[in-house]
């Protein structure tokens, strides 16, 4: 009887913390519901992502009705770690057992590449919100679409927007993540910078997970850059950004945040620190269209604040997925790959099309520029949105140059 009790707890904790981890054996799938795994990081470097995502996941659902194809919605959640090892396992476990007929999900996109091989090998639609320009190749198959702008259209936002205002700021150094996300955003920062006349000092590859920038601030200052650049994410950019404020970079430097979630971090920052930050993000609350206004107003109303980018991804993945499955009249997935692959529709975002030939999505990117505490109408005005693009990384530069 203790016995049973200990793993009645333990199950019920799990639930608690929103992590499925799929260990009861085969599920017998209901006739009358479709299976969508939600992959999402309860725990790790991004834990502070994955309610947020699960808030956007069961919204867009939610506006759905619970349904699509005249049967019930059924979200399957993961824990990813932010591992690249658990995400695969929880990812094939969930395929094998729960029978889900697509995959969302994760957050990291060096984690989403591995989880993408098994997509690929199981035949199942992979959403994922990207922010690599995957060298790799993994991400290159029939499979696996990316939600997020790719890194070449958001280093053009940025670096186009950013040289305008401040055409003297030349000389730039760099901090990028060490992993897949980096050194994809890292690449098309230099291209478009050195396009622009921009002399890059140095860049120092830092390790996901970084919490002392002291070396880091201290080596890149010696070098007297007017702009710090930083292609990192979530706390590590929150650590990042605060650090090189209490060393007293911003007196002497510009700060740019390449690919934030926008309102996920600059909440965590203090209004004197946010001060005149630039922040490149897929997703901005004030996005001026009317699904936007709905998301937003909805989200907002349940959970007291704006959405970011993250709860935006997810949503906007999911009502995608959903779009696509009714467009097909099917949940089997070549028929939601062949729905996908040119779909064209109005988005939180603006416009979006999935290109067929690289499976990435065109769409808007967006450049903040954040206020000062004075300039702030409110505790959530964090920023404006100064430029939006969305010109395409040609597709004689793609990483994939012809899905299979």
């Amino acid at each position: 009887m203790r016995g049973k009790k200990l793993l009645s707890r333990f199950l019920g904790w799990l639930a608690v913390a929103g992590l499925l981890i799929l260990i009861t054996g085969p599920a017998a799938v209901a006739e009358d519901e479709i299976p969508i795994l939600g992959l999402v990081p309860v725990t790790g470097p991004y834990a502070d992502s994955g309610m947020l995502m699960e808030r956007g996941m069961k919204l867009a659902i939610e506006h759905a009705g619970g349904k699509v194809l005249g049967k019930k919605i059924k979200l399957v959640k993961a824990d990813s770690e932010t591992k690249g090892g658990a995400a695969v396992r929880r990812t094939e476990t969930a395929i094998t057992e729960e029978k889900v007929k697509a995959i969302i999900g994760p957050w990291s996109s060096g984690v989403a590449l591995a989880v993408s091989d098994v997509a690929k090998n199981n035949h199942v639609p992979h959403l994922f919100s990207g922010g690599t320009s995957d060298l790799t190749g993994k991400r290159c198959h029939k499979y696996s679409f990316m939600w997020a702008a790719s890194p070449y259209t958001a280093a053009n936002v940025v670096v186009d927007k950013f040289m305008e205002e401040n055409p003297q700021a030349k000389k730039w150094y760099n901090f990028t993540v060490d992993y897949a996300f980096g050194y994809g955003v890292y690449e098309f920062i230099k291209k478009a910078g050195l396009a622009k006349g921009v002399e890059f000092l140095g860049n120092d590859f830092q390790p996901l997970g970084e919490r002392e920038y002291g070396q880091f601030i201290t080596k890149a200052m010696s070098k007297k850059p007017d702009v710090l650049c930083m292609v990192n994410f979530g706390l590590d950019a929150i650590s990042a950004v605060r650090q090189a404020a209490n060393y007293g970079v911003t007196k002497k430097a510009k700060i740019i945040m390449t690919w934030s979630s926008g309102v996920e971090e600059l909440q965590q920052l203090t209004p004197e620190t946010r001060e005149g930050l630039y922040v490149g993000t897929n997703f901005y609350y004030t996005v001026d269209n009317p699904l936007a206004k709905k998301f937003v107003a909805d989200y907002q109303k349940v959970y007291n604040e704006p959405p970011g980018y993250a709860p935006a991804a997810a949503y906007s993945m999911t009502r995608i997925l959903l779009l696509a499955m009714e467009k097909a009249g099917s949940d089997e997935a070549d028929a939601i790959v062949k729905a996908l692959e040119g779909l064209e529709v109005e988005t939180i975002v603006g416009q979006l099309k999935i290109r067929p030939e690289d499976h990435q999505a065109i769409r808007p990117y967006f450049l903040l520029k954040c206020k000062s505490k004075a300039e702030m109408k409110n505790e959530f005005d964090y920023a404006d949105i100064i430029a939006t693009g969305d010109t395409p990384l040609p597709l004689s530069e793609s990483e994939c140059p012809g899905i299979k």
